[in-house]
């Protein structure tokens, strides 16, 4: 009996030890990197069904003129019919989705008072296809940012929106400027979007004369090598980029390479750097890829995701369903980011912290992972430069503009909650897989 219970107690030490040996064994691949990416990016939680646009059209005067416009009928009337799945008319207080050709729709148009534009941008903010809203852009009060609410809505779900606007004359008085806006509403990050699909087909570079503005709280972000970073030779990086993330897969061990030659910055004999040698270089932000704001400066943080990917990959693999939260690890005195670098040009170069270097992210075995991720922590408002593209000549006062739209927009990107939604949300991550240490 007391061999059976000492054998007993054996073999429950032996599973509690192998039990306790497989905590932290990281996984093998990465291939649910780009899913765990969305999975936790607020940008990447409210997904649009591809091939499924709205049309808004605006039943006023502009659109009844439609002949008139020459961008209208010539460029946005073909291609919105051909791309098109549902179409609503705004018919002053009406919005009534109407079946039919998009075309023969479109050259319907008869003049209605009082349009519930407001009312439209709601059901397509809050909506999950993309959209164009066709209007004058006017309601009776001039100054009101009526249209604010529903793009900040839109952008701090991670979409886009890219406006077009038609000049012409009313009753062909020159005095009396006017625009025919076309507010996109899309989502950069889909291939084929609905903007990329109006641009290529539309030919926009064949009308110069039309306003453009890509209202976007994304930046550009170059990769200058293939599309992507160029990570340093010692880590002899795989790298894929998809958007707004890359992944990076080292195959070079950490003490005999990474950090001999990169940390140390010692190769052939040559003197030792400040911060060793350049770790991940070849990305460059567009300073000025957010229109009507300067971007004077970003933060980079440093993540382990050996845990949750570990649980996020185990997970998806017992097809069980996955954490809706995770409490991210920041990792300090891991990597540096290249001030200099990028106050000369937008280059975001990153460089481990030589001087205080903390290795204790690097807890995974058989490989390790970590989240590189750059953040925007300073913008300048910079919209005047874009007011005589988005203000016109009031039909109420005579005299007077209509700045609704020019505030609209000014409004959306200096918002409080625009500029913390950046600060807390990063604009490009790099995730990177590397062996134990």
């Amino acid at each position: 009996m007391k061999l059976l219970t000492a054998l007993n107690t054996l073999i429950t030490g032996l599973a509690i030890t192998m039990m306790v040996s497989c905590v932290g064994v990281t996984p093998d691949n990465a291939d649910y990197i780009t899913d765990f990416h969305k999975q936790y990016s607020p940008t990447h939680q409210f997904p649009l069904i591809p091939d499924s646009a709205a049309l808004y059209v605006d039943y006023t005067k502009a659109t009844e003129m439609r002949a008139r416009i020459k961008f209208y009928w010539e460029v946005m009337r073909p291609t919105l019919a051909d791309k098109v799945e549902k179409y609503y008319a705004i018919k002053g207080q009406e919005i009534k989705r109407e079946a039919g050709d998009v075309a023969e729709l479109l050259s319907g148009v008869r003049n209605y008072e009082n349009p519930d534009l407001k009312g439209a941008l709601e059901k397509i903010v809050n909506g999950n296809t993309e959209a164009v809203l066709i209007t004058d852009g006017e309601l009776a009060d001039p100054v009101s940012p009526f249209m604010k609410d529903a793009f900040k809505t839109w952008l701090m779900k991670g979409h886009d929106i890219y406006i077009l606007a038609e000049p012409y004359y009313e009753n062909g008085k020159v005095s009396a400027k006017k625009l025919l806006f076309f507010f996109i509403f899309y989502d950069a990050k889909m291939d084929n979007n609905l903007f990329q699909y109006i641009k290529r087909v539309g030919r926009l570079s064949h009308y110069p004369k039309i306003h453009k503005m890509n209202l976007s709280i994304t930046p550009s972000v170059k990769g200058t090598h293939g599309g992507h970073s160029d990570p340093n030779s010692y880590v002899q990086a795989m790298v894929t980029r998809k958007g707004d993330m890359e992944l990076q897969e080292w195959s070079t061990g950490w003490t005999d390479k990474i950090e001999k030659f990169i940390l140390q910055g010692k190769e052939g004999g040559s003197k030792e750097q400040d911060n060793g040698k350049v770790l991940i270089d070849g990305l460059q932000l567009d300073k000025n890829s957010i229109a009507g704001v300067k971007i004077n400066n970003i933060a980079m943080k440093v993540f382990n995701i050996n845990d949750d990917y570990t649980d996020y990959f185990n997970t998806r693999k017992a097809e069980e369903e996955v954490d809706t939260v995770i409490d991210w690890d920041e990792v300090e005195n891991f990597m540096l980011f290249d001030q200099k670098a990028f106050d000369r040009n937008g280059f975001m170069k990153v460089y481990f912290d030589k001087k205080n270097y903390n290795d204790k992210c690097l807890d995974g075995s058989p490989f390790n992972y970590f989240k590189i991720a750059f953040f925007i922590s300073e913008l300048h408002e910079n919209m005047e430069r874009f007011r005589p593209m988005l203000e016109f000549d009031d039909r109420f006062k005579e005299g007077f503009k209509n700045v609704s739209v020019f505030e609209s927009v000014k409004q959306t990107i200096s918002d409080p909650e625009i500029t913390e939604f950046l600060a807390a949300n990063p604009f490009y991550s790099i995730y990177v897989k590397a062996l134990a240490k």
